[in-house]
């Protein structure tokens, strides 16, 4: 994925973890190296315990890398939703709980003496239409009652074009991965065991889970937590008809302007999500948004790029881009989080749809599954849990994405194919191979790879992603390396076929290597 490596994994020092070589059984075994893996992992070495914890590829190079920073228990306009769907006693808990992870964070970068350019700010949501007002002044007379400090102003001169804004005081942000990576030196040194490049495959749920990883490395734990953003084992839950993959894009700019300090975030789409980072004295403008379901964005995904750094100019005068990276993460029907057992009395973890407020939530998630592992119980576990009525409370939003879901596989059947002639470098296409329908990339080095772009997951044919070159599916978030078909991310258990790989020029030739 050239040149889409976020700032924050730009600018971290990053500590070297090694592979796991050899199969071994632990009493914990943590699957994800974000922020809800870490934590989880930090907490229980606090406590005495020495979980293992496994990544496929380095900390923080999922979501948690590529977040804007911002903790904060503002979540969009979300309390008064929530009180209209489960009452003022579960919001009132809610906010209590995303406070508890914000109190956390701020208390360990104290005790652990953790240089993560932390600052304290107010986190902003600003109306982007007069249609937006009333909605904001609600939230913001129901957050009071909750407790939050909260103000509206009925207009500002920041951000453009605002119509008011809603602000949660005492909020922060925050260099995510420079956290994330003390919080792992600091787990290790208590006594857990990291190991990256190190991918699970395959989960066997007896009394002592076995974890199927590459290379024929098996580990046995007591306790299994899937940090992983979709959970690769699923029980029960169908997680497919209840997690919905979202796609956001982020950049960093230096700019000659100034702007003020604070958070801010639209109320309306095309969502612009805004706040100011300190990096060597200089400050730098964070901007991310254009947010779309993974694979059913702009024909063109640089288009997102582009919409944010015309954003950033209207704001400040934008000198240098520094970097830009996009993100998924899942929501849910009802946008409230699934933390705890996968299922009753069980042994195994799943923490989920964190909705793009992952530096709060997994920080909570983490905190909550290390009690649940510890002593059996967390006083959190009724609020996050699966089995509340989260399809009845938002029916029609589950049903909107779920038959979404299905229109993609049907209407990816129907989708005709092109030809290769012509094709740039960096490009990929649905074209013909050999009388089936295939996707072909062709990379920086004049090299083609042709895969089986059907969905390992469920068949939906995929889509080219050209700002990061991978093949993404439109139906339920599964994504793949352009180059290799390897799995990226996602509920699909499996990489996609090679069906050709050669040099371009090869191609008509025959040279390349097909599948045998």
């Amino acid at each position: 994925m050239e040149d889409t490596i976020s700032f924050w994994n730009k600018t971290a020092a990053k500590e070297h973890y090694p592979q796991l070589k050899q199969s071994l059984e632990t009493d914990i075994l943590i699957i994800g190296g974000g922020i809800t893996g870490i934590t989880c992992a930090y907490c229980l070495a606090l406590r005495g315990a020495n979980p293992v914890l496994i990544e496929a590829g380095t900390l923080c190079s999922g979501t948690t890398g590529n977040t804007t920073g911002k903790v904060t228990v503002q979540h969009d306009i979300l309390y008064g939703r929530i009180v209209d769907k489960y009452g003022m006693n579960f919001a009132k808990v809610y906010a209590e709980s995303q406070n508890s992870a914000l109190d956390f964070v701020k208390e360990q970068i104290k005790r652990e003496k953790i240089d993560c350019q932390l600052a304290e700010n107010t986190a902003y949501i600003f109306a982007s239409s007069e249609d937006d007002t009333d909605e904001l002044k609600r939230e913001c007379s129901v957050a009071k009652q909750l407790g939050i400090d909260a103000e509206y102003i009925q207009k500002a001169d920041f951000p453009p074009d605002n119509f008011g804004l809603l602000g949660f005081r005492h909020q922060a942000v925050m260099h995510a991965v420079r956290y994330a990576e003390a919080l792992a030196a600091r787990a290790v040194s208590l006594g857990a065991r990291i190991f990256c490049s190190t991918k699970a495959i395959k989960i066997e749920n007896d009394d002592v889970k076995s974890v199927f990883c590459e290379n024929d490395i098996v580990i046995k734990a007591k306790h299994l937590v899937m940090a992983t953003q979709y959970p690769i084992y699923d029980g029960p839950n169908l997680f497919y008809t209840r997690l919905y993959a979202k796609r956001a894009y982020g950049i960093a700019v230096e700019t000659k302007g100034d702007w003020p300090d604070g958070s801010y975030i639209s109320s309306g789409e095309p969502t612009r999500s805004i706040r100011t980072h300190v990096e060597n004295g200089k400050r730098i403008l964070i901007v991310v948004g254009e947010d779309h379901a993974t694979a059913r964005g702009e024909d063109n995904m640089e288009l997102h790029f582009e919409n944010l750094i015309r954003y950033a100019a209207r704001i400040a005068d934008v000198e240098k881009l520094l970097a830009k990276w996009s993100a998924q993460d899942y929501d849910t029907p009802d946008q409230i989080p699934y933390i705890g057992r996968l299922t009753d009395h069980s042994n195994i973890y799943v923490a989920t749809g964190y909705k793009k407020w992952g530096l709060s939530t997994g920080t909570l998630a983490g905190k909550m599954i290390s009690e649940l592992i510890l002593s059996g119980n967390c006083r959190y576990e009724e609020l996050y849990s699966r089995k509340r009525a989260d399809y009845s409370s938002s029916l029609g939003k589950a049903v909107s994405e779920v038959f979404g879901s299905v229109g993609e596989l049907i209407k990816s059947k129907f989708e005709g194919t092109e030809s290769i002639r012509n094709l740039k470098k960096g490009e990929g296409r649905v074209i013909d191979f050999e009388g089936q329908k295939a996707g072909i990339y062709r990379d920086l080095d004049d090299g083609v790879t042709i895969l089986d772009i059907s969905c390992t997951h469920m068949t939906t044919e995929l889509n080219f992603n050209d700002a990061e070159k991978t093949w993404d599916c439109p139906a339920h978030g599964g994504r793949f390396a352009a180059s290799s078909g390897k799995l990226l991310e996602g509920p699909p258990k499996d990489s996609l076929k090679i069906l050709y790989r050669g040099a371009f020029s090869d191609l008509e030739t025959g040279r390349g290597e097909r599948d045998s």
